[in-house]
């Protein structure tokens, strides 16, 4: 995946091109303007103006846009008018966009010193900058996800400002002793984190490729022999045999205990590339990079790996912690939807058993990949099991609070060979447990619990006839102690029990879930 750190958005006269030049450098990246880019196809804006009008003018600039959003890594700054183009500002989606606004009279003053370079401000300057304002600043503020304001300071002075503020889109939370990184454009961290390892292998599936030849890229260029491993998508990955090919792999590139292993993708690739690294040479270093919202943050934060075998999922594994966690939100926005909406059944979960503002947060801003409200929630949901795995890393007490739901969901899991998505199963065995808890003489968060889960889409009731093979799979199930199941149950919000609830209790809740 390559995308840029940022797009610069304004009016002519805002200093795009200047301050993406000064925060690059900053960053120590590459900056790129699309009028330069337009340029070097080999004829002049004014030129394309006079032969093709705005029109042809425009086509040729979202052409151009488009490629660069895919294949540029920098900072870019847009034209003042491409904002105007419906197809640009659909390609923006998904990508963090900066608008430099300003004072009508310090644009002025710059545009009047170019002429030539701004045919729209032509004849009257002062009457068409308030004209093209009038028109497209309210495009501007649609699409930015930041808003700052030029004047008269120096250039260089307001990128270090514009820097900070963009590098605060980065959060870290603590994780036992590693840190969990959130943000915005941070795949280049990836190989920062390597430094020192001897080699490195990427475990990644098919479809994140490109992202993991990125990573390979800046490894190897950073002195880092770097291989990559191609691994089936989904739960296909947990297997016996695969993990097998992995450390063939690994055997013959002679890695050593000062090598590093890069999970690359989603809960399962996390959870798979986490048991090799645990395994090979008695455990070597390992970084997690989540692409998917379950993997950020559920599957890749905890420490937690496995692998599946027939009798149940991730029976065999161990704990084993990376080096470090980091969650480019960037991927979230190549996601299905379907895969959005699944992993926020980890999410609200962890709203029921501590964060009761993850529950209170808008249903619509949770399902767009870009918002400001899915970012929080995703901070928050990390922070809870950081608070928990802190204090109980090998869960030997409350870190079983974070499997609510999981007894059934599992079971679910199971019975439908995966077919069924991960945090759809959690949504549906988190209002079997509110049921349970019901039943147990807990107050009744029952209907609560379908109106959290159903709001942004995700199942509540499973199909009918399917008892016994659920109660067969949850008796395999690794939180089973003496033969008896055990639950996550809620007190009350934010107060979640170990509990054993008897065949009768759980017999009068299956109906709450339509099975």
């Amino acid at each position: 995946m390559t995308r840029p750190y940022a797009v610069f958005v304004g009016l002519p006269g805002s200093g795009k091109s200047t301050m993406a030049r000064h925060v690059a450098e900053l960053l120590g990246i590459e900056s790129a303007d699309s009028d330069d880019l337009i340029a070097e196809r080999g004829m002049s804006i004014p030129d394309i103006f006079a032969t093709s009008g705005e029109a042809g003018f425009r086509a040729v600039e979202e052409q151009v846009i488009t490629e660069a959003l895919s294949n540029f890594s920098g900072v870019l700054a847009l034209g003042g008018g491409a904002i105007t183009s419906p197809g640009v500002r659909t390609a923006l989606r998904g990508h963090r966009v900066v608008f430099i606004s300003g004072d009508h009279d310090v644009l002025l003053d710059r545009v009047s010193r170019h002429p030539d370079r701004r045919p729209l401000l032509a004849d009257d300057p002062a009457a068409n900058l308030a004209a093209l304002r009038a028109q497209r600043e309210p495009l501007y503020q649609r699409v930015a996800s930041l808003t700052v304001t030029t004047d008269n300071r120096p250039p260089s002075r307001l990128a270090r400002e514009l820097r900070d503020r963009l590098e605060k889109d980065c959060q870290t939370i603590d994780v036992v002793d590693y840190a969990v990184h959130v943000g915005r454009y941070l795949l280049p961290r990836v190989a920062q984190a390597a430094a020192g390892a001897s080699s490195a292998l990427i475990i990644h599936p098919a479809a994140l490729t490109g992202a993991a030849e990125a990573v390979q890229a800046e490894m190897i260029r950073r002195g880092i022999p770097t291989k990559r491993h191609e691994v089936p998508d989904g739960e296909a990955q947990k297997q016996s045999s695969e993990l097998v090919r992995a450390w063939d792999r690994l055997g013959d590139m002679k890695m050593g205990r000062d090598g590093i292993i890069v999970g690359l993708g989603g809960g399962a690739t996390t959870d798979f590339a986490g048991f090799v690294a645990a395994t090979w040479l008695r455990g070597i270093d390992l970084i997690q990079v989540p692409t998917s919202l379950l993997g950020m943050v559920d599957a890749a934060v905890g420490g937690k790996t496995g692998i599946d075998i027939p009798a149940g999922k991730n029976l065999v594994g161990s704990f084993h912690k990376p080096v470090t966690v980091i969650a480019d939100l960037d991927f979230l926005t190549t996601l299905p939807q379907e895969e959005l909406t699944a992993g926020l059944g980890e999410v609200i979960k962890c709203g029921w058993i501590a964060d009761k503002e993850i529950l209170e947060l808008d249903p619509d801003s949770l399902l767009n990949a870009s918002s400001s409200a899915l970012l929080d929630a995703i901070v928050r949901s990390i922070a809870v099991k950081a608070t928990v795995v802190t204090d109980d890393f090998r869960e030997a007490g409350s870190r079983e609070f974070l499997n609510y739901g999981h007894t059934l969901a599992h079971a679910i899991e199971k019975v439908e060979n995966f077919t069924v998505r991960h945090g759809e199963a959690v949504a549906i065995g988190s209002v079997f447990a509110a049921a349970l808890a019901r039943e147990a003489g807990f107050p009744d968060l029952v209907d609560d619990h379908i109106h959290s889960f159903s709001r942004v889409g995700l199942p509540v009731t499973y199909r009918e006839g399917m008892r016994e093979p659920l109660l067969e799979a949850m008796y395999s199930d690794k939180k089973v102690r003496a033969g008896k199941l055990r639950f996550v149950l809620l007190e009350e919000q934010g107060r979640p029990v170990i509990y054993e609830p008897t065949a009768e209790q759980i017999d009068r809740s299956w109906e709450v879930i339509g099975a």
